[in-house]
């Protein structure tokens, strides 16, 4: 049996060690065994809708192009060429036939094959082998409509990676034939551990004091109902743990916050469908609200993208329905940027916290008192309804121990035969599926 290495939360105490967040060789080993292992959130059907289309995007730090070849299959390539190293495709997104390197032209096909060499028979004398210098390809699945790909061949299916995660987050991916639609990236940089905007994400204990003047403004501007201290301690959401992914859910209409008979559907049609995809129980009486897909994507469609121990970059996307009309996709999407996107309301306040959190391990007395996520431990269940982990407090630091305890797992095992999955055993009522 091998030694553990990593020991970083004490699930007893909650003690933290941050450490993890500004260490540089530890950061180095994560972006081998967390993003070199895990199925990471690339991109979404609706950005590469055509044959030829392109959308580049990261995995881990590693640049990647995202395109839909010929035949329709979506592939993810390591965006380096096999020549010397340069970067095949320099744009953020486009349509084209082939991917040439400026470089030297060396160049490649839709799904990454090396199809032309300048100078191949008059300076090479013939001897490319072409089948063995395509561009290195990732492993690639899709989820109603989300992009995912691991550079791991021995990782499990998505549909295991994602286990029963995947019933609650129907509630809100998978409700129309239809689909989503993602609007953007809006990206921006911060001086923070990726770490940290993760378990943040769940994190509704600091909302009412970060966030005290923004959402007083979305109350007297869109008559919101307030986040104050007493409406979110005695809020009834509840959250299922399952892999290392958290999602919080609502019961309607008991809790949802402002009363809407329809939760996320704009419609009483879209209502109907929703039902007739899911089942009355999710269709009709659940509600998504934060949720995070280990390791890096957060709250609906966000990308955590690490540019360091101590620098992130942020992808924003909007996500709508795409059965929505085109005013009603450019509304929701015009609030996302105004509350979540690179200037909104709720982005300044967090940024702040996220970049001190980050950089108390820097410093040897933080290191030795530690940091605590202890709200809530031993308040978790498996229910017969609900599956995985159950927490029944919505405000809670539940999650950042399960993903702290993922983390780990991750980064003391040495393939994927020594990381756990929880069984499934969801039962998953209506008509949709992982292909939407």
């Amino acid at each position: 049996m091998k030694t553990k290495k990593y020991n970083v939360i004490d699930q007893e105490t909650g003690r933290l060690d941050p450490t993890i967040y500004c260490d540089p060789d530890i950061y180095k080993e994560e972006m081998e065994k967390v993003f070199g292992r895990a199925w990471l959130l690339i991109g979404h059907d609706s950005l590469i809708p055509k044959p030829g289309d392109f959308f580049h995007t990261y995995m881990g730090e590693q640049p990647v192009i995202l395109s839909r070849d010929k035949t329709g299959q979506v592939n993810a390539m390591l965006n380096i060429c096999r020549h010397r190293g340069a970067r095949v495709v320099r744009t953020d997104d486009g349509n084209c036939k082939s991917f040439v390197c400026p470089y030297h032209a060396w160049t490649y096909g839709l799904d990454g094959k090396l199809e032309w060499v300048p100078g191949e028979e008059e300076l090479y004398d013939g001897t490319i082998d072409r089948a063995q210098l395509g561009l290195k390809r990732a492993r690639v699945a899709t989820y109603a409509g989300l992009i995912f790909a691991t550079w791991d061949q021995q990782a499990p299916s998505l549909e295991e990676y994602l286990g029963d995660a995947r019933w609650y987050l129907d509630l809100e991916f998978n409700r129309s034939a239809q689909g989503t639609k993602a609007f953007g990236p809006h990206k921006w940089v911060i001086p923070i551990n990726w770490k940290t905007a993760v378990d943040n994400c769940s994190d509704w204990y600091h909302v009412p004091y970060s966030h005290a003047s923004a959402a007083n403004a979305l109350t007297r501007i869109m008559g919101a109902p307030r986040m104050t201290s007493d409406v979110l301690w005695k809020k009834k959401g509840r959250a299922a743990f399952v892999n290392g992914h958290q999602v919080a859910f609502f019961r309607l209409p008991e809790d949802s916050f402002d009363g809407n008979p329809y939760g996320v559907d704009s419609t009483a049609e879209n209502h109907r469908e929703a039902i007739e995809r899911l089942g009355e129980l999710r269709g009709d009486g659940l509600m998504l609200g934060t949720h995070s897909l280990f390791p890096n994507t957060v709250l609906g469609f966000r990308i955590v993208i690490p540019r360091g121990p101590n620098e992130t970059e942020f992808w924003h996307f909007s996500m709508t329905n795409a059965a929505d009309t085109p005013d009603k996709q450019r509304a929701v999407a015009l609030e996302h940027a105004a509350q979540n996107g690179a200037g909104g309301h709720f982005e300044s306040d967090d940024i702040d916290n996220w970049s001190q959190v980050s950089s108390s391990g820097k410093y040897a007395g933080a290191r030795e008192i530690g940091q605590y996520v202890n709200m809530g431990i031993g308040n978790t269940h498996t229910d017969d309804v609900f599956p995985g982990q159950i927490s029944d407090r919505f405000v809670t630091e539940q999650n950042h121990r399960f993903f702290y305890n993922r983390w780990e797992e991750f980064m003391n095992a040495d393939s994927w035969d020594d990381i756990p999955l929880d069984p499934m055993k969801a039962t998953f009522e209506g008509t949709a599926s992982m292909d939407g």
